[in-house]
């Protein structure tokens, strides 16, 4: 069964990288597990056997480095090139140029690393809404968020006290 041509504008979608409420509201099973992964995975997430036009893997690449970005504050391009699956370091630099709505990035072409120096936006978030099908563990759900929240916390309680 072919994607239809609406979906595929939307996942090519230039500055869309919010794809949750069109995983909760998808009704066809092939559409869903798409939306799913643009909204919850990254690129290894990907079937073998799912076609992907090369600017839904350009999207892709880009949700994979927005979930790299955050986890770490620092990424060498070698760690980027592999999670991201790009061969090309100019492709990571045009990523990261595009992405600056989600995070502002400091690059350094001679180390060839980047530090990410402000986050704006991130990935979706998984609360259990429906049930996966393509995604065993998603790297952003609601008990990530209040962990991580809460380790905050407790570091900002400490840091007063000290």
């Amino acid at each position: 069964m072919a994607i239809r041509e609406e979906i595929i504008r939307a996942l090519e979608e230039p500055h869309k990288y919010h794809y949750k409420a069109e995983w909760l509201n998808s009704k066809n099973p092939k559409e869903r597990q798409l939306f799913e992964i643009f909204a919850f995975g990254d690129i290894k997430n990907t079937p073998e056997n799912m076609t992907l036009t090369s600017l839904m893997r350009s999207k892709l690449e880009k949700l994979t480095l927005i979930t790299l970005s955050e986890k770490y504050n620092e990424l060498s391009y070698e760690v980027i090139r592999q999670e991201c699956q790009i061969e090309d370091h100019s492709i990571i630099e045009t990523h990261l140029i595009q992405l600056q709505d989600v995070f502002e990035v400091e690059m350094d072409s001679v180390n060839l690393s980047i530090k990410i120096l402000k986050r704006f936006d991130c990935r979706d978030v998984y609360c259990h809404e429906k049930e996966l099908t393509v995604i065993e563990t998603p790297k952003v759900t609601k008990e990530y968020l209040v962990n991580n929240l809460r380790n905050w916390e407790t570091k900002l309680k400490q840091n007063i006290l000290e």
